[in-house]
């Protein structure tokens, strides 16, 4: 009996590194590139017309269009596609990334600083087990930094919304008014948002939020 091969969309704006992803996965049993695209753009017009399995996208592929790159694309890869597993492959080095997609609902982090054979083991983790994988110079990262515990594990998904809110410049009124909650509510949950993230400082919070992915 033949087994169904778990198809993959390859999306990277170096031609080079999508040649080298369809090669290593493509000899890989039980893989098929069925798909590959030069930016986020191609990427969505591409998957409204095919079924997938695992997406490996480039982070940040460089286009003009910033609706289809970086947090953006992978939000709606997650929206548009939930039946997909996505892979990302980035030569990002913040920790504050890593951890925002992860949170988002990526399932794998590589980076462009590891081999390819890891885009392949990562690809593998997604197609038959359950949790997230992340390359080794990921965890290494993550190890140093330890951004994916303060950003994820101890902030609320509330604490959250008022901080990404309150650096892209909302005041704390207008705030309660986007999230339906009252003033206070909003001003403790911003307090204890800085104090899980040890900062004192409004100045402090919005570097913070723009250095670890936030904003």
């Amino acid at each position: 009996m033949t087994l169904t091969a778990h198809r993959i969309a390859v999306a990277d704006d170096h031609p080079l590194i999508v040649k080298a992803l369809h090669d290593c996965l493509t000899a890989t049993p039980g893989f098929e590139v069925i798909c590959e695209c030069c930016n986020g753009s191609e990427l969505i017009r591409t998957l409204d017309n095919v079924d997938v399995d695992i997406i490996v996208t480039d982070f940040a592929m460089g286009q003009d269009d910033r609706t289809a790159d970086g947090f953006n694309l992978l939000k709606q890869l997650i929206k548009s596609h939930k039946q997909a597993n996505i892979v990302v492959l980035s030569g990002q080095m913040n920790p504050g990334i890593v951890a925002r997609a992860m949170h988002l609902g990526v399932r794998a982090f590589v980076s462009k600083q590891d081999e390819f054979d890891e885009v392949v083991q990562a690809c593998v983790h997604v197609a038959t087990a359950t949790g997230c994988f992340y390359s080794t110079t990921i965890r290494a990262l993550l190890a140093t930094a330890g951004a994916m515990q303060k950003l994820v594990n101890d902030l609320t998904t509330r604490e959250l919304e008022v901080v990404r809110l309150y650096v892209q410049g909302f005041q704390l009124q207008e705030i309660a008014c986007k999230l339906g909650r009252s003033i206070s509510t909003v001003s403790s949950q911003k307090s204890t948002a800085m104090d899980k993230l040890g900062v004192r400082k409004n100045t402090d919070l919005i570097r913070y939020a723009y250095e670890h992915g936030l904003a």
